[in-house]
């Protein structure tokens, strides 16, 4: 992969916090040069001066993967600078898993080496990059501050020793294709106005999932040297004119929105110049009205601020990518002209897609939206959602794997989201055989798993080998699927049921998640499925027999005559039913339970179905409709398997008609909070495929 680049890191730094490394190196001329290149945590590469990439591409603990990039249309004549910035994370979060900071590369033509990290790069302390921020959330890392005052930061920047990093990788190909870097530059702003301090506003100073502890990785507050997040929250704006075109004249206490019309996912771009020395904060969100700007319901810290000199001509683009349909650029202090705002795509290439016909145009728009949030969402793996986390979720996987294959008739990134996970070793946090629940990333934090998701991490891979991608060896996953499947052996009882399964257990985001012990129904016919699958993929005769002894005994037990119960609870040493009964359960019922929802005996269950549940008697029940993950994915694959055309049209058109209205993407809930961008959201394609073509 590399001929004699060493990974390399500034001396004593590889496990700082937030720690700005920026390498610099010349050479005469570019033509016929490839530069091969990786990082941890992340890079991106500018060549003369013009953005190249981002990268690389995500890998298990302990792999790098390595992009290939042609260097020849960057050639000027003359002296060709490389700069390399990167940034050493060193804290815990679900986009990463957490290991000490390396860059690496090596720019060649042919077999000679022209430039390598070990050799001919000097490195800086990147004092452009503020390093004490706080967290953006506590799913990714830390928030973007940037001083833009010199044209040469390096003579303003501190030099340091390079040394070989302690992290030496195993190295692998990306895999995935490279991704698409389109412009897309607002037309204008949507309103200008003015704004001044309001103690009475609220203000969430720290909006994030969970705590930040300091092992999981922040600093201090007497560290942190600035924080726009809180500072815009109790910044009252008044609305004082309509849109305009750029450019425009910004002094203290103003403002401009800007819509960009639908949520776009990429880097953070802006240009303009610094009449006095000021300080922009801008801020973006992914559903408000751009009159009255406010930040969504999720919890990460969609900000940036900017120190810029007087005189400086600004065009700076994020280092992280984020999503953003709205956006407000404030000026905290001294006068600027913006000249533009946009977002860099960062996205999955949508030339690959598929071209289809859709017939219906409501339809038509929600397959649109489908492509975009896949797009958004399947860069180097298949992510939940491209702000708070971008992380990569098992079961998520399964909605978006079969999305990928239908959109492209490949598996391209599936593919290296499955190799991440068979690349996973365990150091003991989980019980054997157990896999993350999200990788690569330190979602383990307190030996926290997800056994369903392992579940469907099993279903996922059948697929995955017998519809996607037959050419791959199945023996390349026996290991992990025997471990789950022996794992899960361990927790059956007398009946062969699972019970008090450990860890987190997880069925969906309603009630549902409250009713998972101590036999959980719906838990057990995915188990049913799971012995299928990993019988039929191994030849295990005694598996798929042990399948249908667990479904039968599953609807013996949960079937009441109208609908499935979810849960039975030790009550004296006697396993006795509940009365909780989500429409969740019906669809895993449905699925995975080997019934024929046709027979008389489930008529008052599919008439219910059909009623969307109104009809339904929930007095003395705790009964609970789906939410939206993944109750009704489950839902669309129910009725898709029912051959119900009608009743799925309807149901794709109620539950994402309004967000594409609002977002131009597909949400993580029905409701307006949490991401409005999520991955298996792009699972709607198919739904609609089946619509118009079944």
């Amino acid at each position: 992969m590399f001929k004699k680049a060493i990974p390399i890191f500034a001396k004593g730094e590889e496990k700082s916090l937030n720690y700005p490394l920026t390498l610099c190196a010349t050479t005469d001329s570019l033509e016929g040069t490839k530069i091969y290149i990786s990082a941890f945590s992340f890079y991106r590469l500018y060549v003369n001066g013009s953005f190249v990439c981002s990268g690389p591409a995500r890998a298990a603990k302990g792999y790098a993967r390595v992009d290939e990039i042609e260097l020849d249309k960057y050639n000027i004549g003359g002296e060709n600078s490389i700069e390399i910035q990167t940034v050493g994370y060193n804290c815990g979060s679900l986009s990463t898993a957490r290991q000490s900071s390396f860059v690496v590369c090596e720019l060649r033509r042919g077999d000679e080496v022209i430039l390598r990290t070990g050799r001919d790069f000097e490195g800086y302390c990147d004092f452009r990059r503020v390093r004490e921020t706080e967290r953006y959330s506590a799913q990714r890392h830390f928030g973007e501050s940037w001083r833009l005052f010199w044209s040469d930061f390096r003579a303003h920047s501190q030099k340091v020793e390079l040394c070989a990093a302690s992290n030496m990788p195993k190295y692998l190909e990306r895999g995935v294709p490279m991704p698409t870097y389109e412009s897309v530059t607002a037309k204008g702003f949507a309103s200008k106005g003015s704004f001044e301090f309001d103690a009475t506003l609220p203000c969430r100073p720290l909006r994030y999932s969970f705590y930040i502890d300091e092992a999981w990785g922040r600093f201090e507050e007497n560290e942190v040297v600035t924080r726009p997040f809180r500072w815009i929250q109790q910044q009252r704006c008044t609305k004082k004119e309509d849109g305009g075109a750029f450019s425009i004249i910004l002094r203290a206490g103003e403002y401009v929105t800007v819509d960009m019309s639908c949520i776009e996912s990429g880097f953070v771009c802006w240009s303009g110049e610094a009449i006095e020395r000021s300080d922009i904060v801008i801020a973006y969100s992914e559903l408000c009205e751009p009159d009255s700007f406010s930040f969504t319901d999720i919890n990460c810290h969609n900000v940036i601020e900017y120190f810029v000199e007087g005189g400086v001509q600004a065009e700076h683009q994020s280092f992280e990518p984020y999503t953003c349909r709205v956006a407000i650029i404030a000026v905290k202090d001294g006068c600027i002209r913006l000249d533009s705002f946009g977002i860099c795509r960062y996205e999955f290439d949508r030339s690959r897609f598929i071209k289809r016909e859709i017939k219906d145009r409501e339809l038509a728009r929600i397959y649109s939206a489908a492509e975009a949030t896949f797009a958004h969402n399947a860069v180097d793996l298949y992510s939940d959602c491209p702000s708070r986390e971008r992380a990569g979720w098992l079961c998520d996987s399964y909605f978006t794997g079969r999305a990928e294959y239908f959109l492209t008739g490949k598996s391209v990134i599936e593919d290296s989201f499955l190799e991440n996970y068979r690349l996973y070793e365990s150091d003991g946090t989980f019980p054997e055989g157990i896999l993350p629940m999200c990788y690569p990333s330190d979602a383990h934090d307190g030996n926290k798993f997800i056994p369903q998701w392992d579940m469907w991490y099993v279903l996922e891979v059948r697929e995955y080998l017998t519809e996607r991608n037959t050419a791959v060896d199945k023996e390349l996953f026996k290991k992990s699927i025997c471990g789950i499947v022996e794992f899960l052996e361990k927790h059956e009882n007398a009946d062969g049921l699972l019970q008090n399964l450990p860890s987190w257990n997880f069925v969906e985001w309603s009630s549902a998640n409250d009713w998972v012990q101590d036999v959980n129904y719906p838990t057990n016919f995915l188990y049913a499925e799971v012995l299928r699958a990993a019988g039929a993929l191994y030849g295990n005769a005694e598996w798929l027999k042990k399948a249908e002894r667990v479904a039968k005994r599953a609807r013996e037990l949960s079937f009441d005559g109208e609908v499935f119960i979810d849960n039975a609870t030790l009550t004296d040493g006697v396993l006795v039913n509940t009365k909780n009964s989500s429409e969740a359960g019906q669809y895993y019922a449905i699925l995975f339970g080997s019934f024929d929802i046709n027979s008389p005996k489930y008529a008052k269950l599919k008439a219910h179905i059909f009623e969307n549940f109104k009809n339904f008697n929930a007095e003395c029940r705790g009964f609970v409709p789906v939410n939206a993950f993944i109750g009704f994915y489950l839902k669309m694959c129910a009725l898709m398997k029912m051959g119900e055309r009608e009743l799925l049209q309807k149901t794709v058109k109620d539950f994402f008609g309004g967000m594409v209205e609002s977002t131009g993407t597909l949400w993580e809930y029905a409701q307006r909070r949490g991401s409005h961008d999520h991955g298996f959201a792009s699972f709607a394609a198919i739904a609609i495929d089946f619509i118009e073509n079944c």
